[in-house]
């Protein structure tokens, strides 16, 4: 099969899909029998694939480079052609939900599908296109921004990764160093983030308006495709994490601190649970080190990696003008997922590296479904394949660390489930109260963040006035910027995990069946509806936020 890096591009002529996908919309709604209507949709798979497959062809080489000129040039092409490949999409999604085949289609396709179609439905218009091209173009900014990240130190600049190559994490002088190196040069674009993140609010305040939305807020869970529930459940979801996650996180760090034997744990000491250095991965390219993981894990996730790696669609490496981040998407005419990471060989990073290889094994399983609808979910199922994906490697990961290493790399990684409940909730938060109030200004929202760092995450401690005290930990999310609303999503999904995790070590086998079911049967049902065909309780159920963090408490105990 041919290798990422030979994919050949064009690009798409939007005259010629666009009569192709209104030729198979009409013949859609024009079908008198479900055989006809069924082969209607099936013809519009041909111009989606192509063009999703290009749509992401151009954004990994522009992510790879933001600054390669012909890239960044297809990738404002796309910006600009989005707005009119949405509004077929949503056309599409209107004449499903007025089939008369519903019940039938129901069989292939699932239930969610046509909530889908009109939840989203609300949250576009081609009255607001000119808004949509404005927020494409600011997001695109802040790629160019975060992937241009660099700092001086000793006469020459620095990349982030290459500061996290040169940082001796057992070293706290060298932790508080680098810390304020990476600040620095956070700091020194904060007038231009301010700016970009204020033209964003505005912006879709703007579309929200003409859409007849309260707020962005409002509009943004229909965006992100949420059907099942609403902003009341989200602010109840967060306040039991502020009231039962946050004291057991602040123990944990208090402990933390006593058995460093440190007087202030500083915001630059979190990550180090024990003295000395931390987890080093072993000498190897982290694709190849992880052959075995996933050729014992089993048989499903043996064959995808396979493919993976003998194809190589994945990019790793770091180099200026990447992005810092990671993502995983699908080639839909290759049937194959991408993965990207800028992989610096931190503990975090092999997180990471799981992470993404769950969503592609998703992807992976789903590539054999005749429509695109079957292999889509909304991002709150997608990211519990992901972060469950990160456990489901534990017995394994004697193949990156040494057996000393692992221990210290299984702590750090429950520590960070755990603590970072609390941050998610409160970035959440944040953006709920920037878009339900437009009017802020840049220094209020940094305030707004300082305020709900007291409540949510009120160990942590600034040694520094700088970035970071001053209210701007936010902006180093790129979700914040890019995908508003979509980061809770990773809060839900990390209390899902976490149950898995727990699940594994009770009986693996039931804990691997239960997750291939979960798999297989995303996107065809809501939320809740998905989690108990899993045999998962629902984040939104009174006390189990609770019982995950008291089971995760337990463990950190124990091998503390």
């Amino acid at each position: 099969m041919i290798q990422f890096q030979d994919v050949p591009y064009l690009r798409p002529d939007m005259d010629a899909m666009e009569k192709e996908m209104t030729a198979g919309i009409t013949a859609l709604r024009q079908a008198k029998t479900f055989p006809e209507a069924y082969y209607a949709l099936l013809s519009l798979e041909a111009p989606r694939r192509k063009f999703m497959t290009l749509a992401t062809l151009v954004e990994a080489h522009n992510t790879m480079d933001t600054n390669d000129e012909f890239w960044a040039g297809e990738q404002a092409w796309f910006d600009q052609a989005k707005p009119r490949w949405d509004a077929l999409c949503v056309d599409l999604g209107k004449a499903l939900n007025e089939t008369p085949f519903r019940k039938e289609f129901e069989l292939h396709l699932g239930t969610e599908i046509f909530r889908q179609a009109e939840t989203t439905g609300r949250a576009f218009s081609t009255a607001i296109t000119p808004e949509l091209e404005e927020e494409s173009v600011l997001s695109a900014q802040y790629s160019k921004i975060s992937g241009n990240l660099s700092v001086e130190m000793d006469g020459k600049r620095y990349t982030m990764g290459e500061l996290s190559q040169l940082q001796k994490p057992g070293d706290r002088d060298d932790r508080e160093k680098f810390g304020m190196l990476r600040q620095q040069a956070f700091a020194e674009r904060s007038e231009e983030l301010d700016k970009l993140y204020d033209d964003l609010v505005h912006v879709r305040d703007r579309m929200a308006k003409k859409l007849g939305f309260a707020s962005y807020t409002d509009m943004g869970y229909c965006r992100q495709g949420r059907t099942g529930y609403g902003r009341e459940q989200v602010a109840a979801f967060r306040k039991e994490i502020e009231e039962s996650i946050t004291p057991v996180v602040t123990a944990i760090f208090e402990k933390q601190r006593q058995k460093l034997g440190y007087d202030v744990l500083w915001d630059f000491d979190e990550d180090v649970s024990f003295a000395g250095d931390g987890p080093k991965v072993k000498d190897g390219e982290v694709q190849e080190l992880f052959d075995d993981i996933f050729g014992e894990l089993s048989p499903e996730s043996r064959v995808y990696y396979q493919d993976l790696r003998r194809c190589a669609f994945y990019d790793l490496g770091d180099r200026k003008g990447k992005i810092r981040g990671a993502y995983s998407n699908y080639v839909p005419i290759y049937e194959m997922p991408f993965i990207f990471e800028t992989f610096d060989r931190s503990p975090g990073a092999v997180k990471t590296f799981a992470h993404e290889c769950g969503h592609g094994l998703h992807s992976y399983l789903k590539r054999g479904e005749p429509f695109l609808e079957s292999g889509n979910a909304t991002s709150d199922i997608c990211e519990i394949h992901s972060m469950a994906m990160e456990f489901f490697v534990w017995p394994y990961l004697n193949k990156v660390y040494s057996e000393e290493d692992l221990k210290k790399y299984q702590f750090f990684h429950m520590k960070n489930s755990l603590s970072f409940l609390p941050y998610g909730a409160a970035v959440d938060e944040f953006q709920t109260e920037v878009y339900d109030h437009p009017e802020m200004t840049p220094e209020q929202r940094l305030e707004l963040w300082r305020s709900l760092e007291k409540r949510y995450l009120p160990w942590r401690k600034y040694k520094h006035e700088g970035f970071l005290s001053q209210g701007r930990a936010w902006q180093r999310q790129t979700h914040v910027y890019k995908w508003p609303f979509y980061y809770i999503d990773y809060v839900l999904a990390q209390v899902c995990a976490l149950q898995y995790h727990f699940m594994d070590e009770e009986n693996h086998e039931n804990a691997w069946n239960s997750y291939l079911r979960l798999l297989r049967c995303s996107g065809f049902q809501s939320f809740d509806e998905t989690l108990a065909l899993a045999g998962l309780e629902s984040p939104f159920a009174p006390g189990v936020v609770a019982q995950v963090g008291k089971k995760a408490m337990e463990f950190l105990e124990k091998n503390g």
